[in-house]
């Protein structure tokens, strides 16, 4: 299966990293690499420090730039051990986060985001904001009121037409779509995690 030409075996390169992903033990992957069908542990390792490598330097030069975006997520995996022995910990449950950056689209620069500063200063999230001075505290509600006459009668209708009495599921086909009101086009974006 592995070409002479260590350059054209791309099947083994994803197959051994896809390996090394799964867990797979090192001496299965060896094998496998003696047999062809995947590259080498050593291969794998510095494939993976290489595209480690990449990912860190894409990573810093979109956050320098300051127009990039940042989501988080934590997320709690169960890391049971196959082998139980006396001394080890019963604690398996490990608590993880795992970062997402992509770069802000439609143009947006420097100079549109001047107003995050002033946002940051009225945040109720900012710990030098006394909560005494906001006078007015926007909730979830308020979005209702932004285009009271287009969206919220078509959504009306759309939940009538999908969870209301069955007379109403035979409009579903001439509800269409909402009217857009400054809508942001689709843009096929790079994200990197971080």
């Amino acid at each position: 299966m592995q070409t002479a030409n260590q350059k054209l075996n791309a099947f083994q390169s994803i197959f051994g990293i896809f390996l090394q992903s799964a867990h797979t033990p090192q001496k299965v992957i060896e094998t496998l690499s003696q047999m062809g069908i995947c590259v080498s542990v050593d291969s794998i390792n510095t494939a993976v420090m290489s595209l480690s490598k990449e990912a860190h330097r894409g990573i810093s030069t979109l956050g320098w730039t300051l127009l990039a975006s940042y989501v988080y997520d934590n997320f709690d995996v169960d890391l049971k051990s196959t082998v139980h022995t006396a001394d080890k910990s019963e604690d398996t449950l490990k608590h993880l986060t795992a970062g997402l950056l992509f770069p802000l689209q439609h143009g947006i620069t420097l100079e549109n985001l001047h107003c995050l500063k002033a946002l940051w200063e009225r945040s109720l999230l900012n710990p030098q904001v006394n909560s005494m001075d906001m006078t007015t505290k926007k909730g979830w509600k308020d979005l209702l009121t932004l285009h009271p006459d287009c969206f919220n009668s078509w959504k009306i209708l759309s939940n009538l037409i999908e969870y209301g009495p069955t007379y109403f599921h035979q409009f579903k086909d001439r509800l269409g779509h909402p009217e857009s009101v400054e809508m942001i086009p689709v843009a096929k974006m790079k994200i990197l995690a971080s």
